[in-house]
């Protein structure tokens, strides 16, 4: 629309610069007046974007390394024999815990945002599979200490699941509105999205396959936006 001779009501990238509302005539007079707050349009805007998973390995309880000796001096740092082909989240099996009556576990990494993160694991949490909550894009180090027993012929395993994790936040799981699965539509009830740690399970339609494509579709917050 024309208001006074200017074009007003578009919004384009420069909008949501710096500065961008108050530099306008119009929005500085909102921002003096109190009616627009630069911290309001944070919180309002949604950015709407996708993320694209191309040719993706199937989940495996062994991609990152396999049979890692418990036995070792304490504190053993893993060999990491691969890293994730894509952010998505890391799981832990013992091989066998036999001879191991207390341990800390604790993996660092990056994840799809570039943050560095940190989740350590003891024997309170038990002796079961585990699987991290944040999706990795890389693994920095996989440190376990034995802190009682022997470790003698225990081993454990470290592989990738089916989470997979999103470069920008969620506010809320309702934020992805679109999945696609080699090129076909992934219907909601085949996926589970999580805004804790901005993760999308895509096995809960069927276990993914070696090579298999997706697309998440989803919104965020332009204060959450990385």
């Amino acid at each position: 629309m024309i208001i006074d001779g200017k074009e007003c009501g578009w919004i384009e990238k420069q909008a949501l610069s710096t500065g961008a509302i108050s530099n306008d005539v119009y929005g500085e007079a909102a921002v003096e007046t109190g009616a627009i707050k630069t911290g309001m349009l944070n919180s309002s805007v949604l950015i709407r974007t996708m993320d694209v998973f191309l040719n993706i390995l199937a989940a495996g309880a062994a991609v990152v390394r396999s049979n890692e000796d418990l036995s070792a001096a304490s504190p053993i740092t893993f060999t990491i024999d691969a890293q994730p082909d894509v952010p998505r989240t890391i799981t832990f099996h013992f091989d066998s815990h036999a001879q191991i009556t207390a341990y800390s576990l604790t993996i660092t990494g990056v994840n799809a945002r570039g943050e560095t993160v940190v989740e350590t694991r003891t024997e309170a949490d038990g002796f079961g599979d585990w699987e991290t909550s944040n999706a990795l894009a890389s693994i920095t180090s996989i440190v376990f200490t034995r802190t009682t027993g022997t470790g003698a012929a225990d081993t454990m395993d470290v592989g990738i699941g089916s989470k997979l994790g999103l470069s920008n936040k969620l506010l809320a799981a309702s934020g992805v509105y679109k999945v696609t699965k080699n090129k076909a539509d992934y219907p909601a009830a085949s996926y589970t999205a999580e805004a804790t740690y901005h993760t999308v399970d895509v096995s809960t339609g069927g276990a993914i396959v070696a090579d298999d494509n997706f697309v998440v579709q989803y919104k965020t917050p332009l204060s959450l936006a990385s």
